[in-house]
């Protein structure tokens, strides 16, 4: 099984970013903010997303948190070292984005309210993974024909280089749902409910870092603190795509813990990231 992976980065925040079409005003711009309820709207079920840099990035994989795709929506990333290259450096081919089982009438990016369930336990996570390269433009290919909202929208785009360590995750990890809602009762003794957002909550412990492990942890906690956000796959291309989509967390550290030495060259910590 593939180790956890953390962008930490987000490369695409630093891009000019480009799409093949967008509904009014729901623009690529809109990749680049943090509210669920700002999005990138195609016009029909295609969509290429084009990134530039002014200098070279690294990059070693894609996400779009909070999308409205379907378990038959494809990706493909195309990365370039020069953005006037007729050839791209890597060429991930045509794989599927968002993979899961569906769950009826709970599908998770194919409900029809689409952004306006992002906040309440909605919305899909598109990946790509590829091995780390040095490029001035992606471009991101997304198609998903059945879609049954009859056009693509996505709400984030996060690029850039991954950290994944030598020693994967002890076991334990585990991710929670939370609800904001609260219930009540009324004077007539009846059940009432304000609803509120629902989130989930990422918990991983990683028990046996190396000391290069804990360095590279200890700069990204520092680097990014309560304030960065960061993606977080717990079971990256795992084979059990259900698994893989429901552990992919963008968000934010929910707190700083401390890296602990239990044994000598060896370091522990906990990590919880909390989704926007």
């Amino acid at each position: 099984m593939t180790n956890l992976r953390i962008i930490y980065d987000n490369a695409a925040d630093r891009a000019v970013l480009a799409a093949s079409s967008q509904a009014g005003t729901l623009g690529p711009a809109n990749l680049q903010r943090e509210s669920k309820s700002s999005v990138l709207r195609a016009v029909g079920t295609q969509l290429s997303i084009t990134a530039t840099w002014p200098a070279p990035e690294i990059v070693g994989g894609v996400a779009l948190p909070f999308c409205n795709l379907t378990p038959a929506a494809t990706i493909r990333v195309r990365g370039y070292i020069e953005p006037g290259d007729a050839a791209p450096a890597f060429d991930s081919g045509v794989m599927e984005a968002c993979e899961y089982a569906r769950l009826g009438m709970w599908d998770w990016g194919a409900l029809p309210l689409g952004v306006n369930a992002y906040s309440y336990g909605g919305g899909t996570y598109a990946r790509c993974w590829f091995q780390m390269r040095s490029v001035r433009k992606l471009v991101i290919d997304l198609a998903d024909p059945d879609n049954p909202a009859g056009y693509i929208e996505a709400a984030r785009l996060v690029a850039g280089a991954y950290w994944s360590p030598e020693r994967n995750a002890s076991y334990g990890a585990g991710i929670t749902p939370v609800d904001t809602s609260s219930q009540y009762r009324n004077g007539a003794g009846s059940q009432k409910v304000e609803r509120g957002a629902r989130y989930r909550k990422l918990s991983l412990t990683l028990d046996h870092m190396t000391p290069l492990d804990r360095a590279e942890l200890w700069r990204i906690v520092r680097g990014n603190g309560l304030s960065l956000p960061l993606f977080v796959s717990l079971y990256p291309d795992s084979d059990d795509v259900e698994l893989e989509q429901t552990h992919q967390v963008y968000g934010r550290l929910a707190n700083l813990a401390a890296i602990t030495t239990p044994s000598f060259q060896a370091y522990a910590t906990n990590i919880e990231i909390e989704e926007l």
